[in-house]
């Protein structure tokens, strides 16, 4: 444990309820018995909210409107760009983040067929996102699949780049 954790940050969730309730339980693990977390989650993923809702997990729900956040894509993607470390870090980041969301058992919520791969990457910094490879075999919306090949242009590629 981490003393004096007052808050957890997640940018993804875990794939059981328990797990996401053992992460924020270390918040009252510190001196103050008190804490607090944070989930990020896109519209896409709210259906998520109703499994830590059946766990019993007390939720306060926050839209953030984009008027009230700073909008810092520019400098991060000038970082990126320049700095060969970062750069890697980024990619990493990035596949490791693709990965796991393709590994999520709610596949049903976290489909990563459906991911707008350009918005991702951006979030990673990146004006064009890095190709990876999944190993697994997805279904799209539209009920295509795809099994790992690159696929140009659209945001439901397996081979995710765009």
């Amino acid at each position: 444990d981490i003393p004096d954790v007052d808050w957890i940050i997640q940018f993804d969730p875990p794939d059981d309820p328990k797990e996401y309730i053992h992460r924020v339980g270390r918040t009252a693990r510190g001196a103050k018995g008190t804490g607090r977390a944070l989930l990020f989650l896109t519209p896409e993923e709210t259906g998520f909210l109703r499994y830590l809702k059946a766990a019993k997990v007390t939720l306060n729900e926050y839209e953030f409107p984009t008027s009230k956040v700073s909008n810092v894509q520019s400098q991060l993607q000038r970082l990126i760009e320049k700095n060969y470390y970062l750069n890697r870090a980024a990619r990493d980041a990035y596949r490791s983040y693709l990965l796991a969301y393709a590994s999520h058992s709610h596949r049903d919520i976290f489909n990563v067929g459906e991911l707008d791969l350009q918005a991702v990457g951006l979030a990673f910094g990146f004006t064009v996102p890095p190709r990876v490879d999944l190993p697994s075999v997805s279904s799209t919306k539209d009920g295509k699949r795809h099994n790992g090949q690159k696929l140009k242009g659209g945001k439901k590629s397996m081979g995710l780049s765009s």
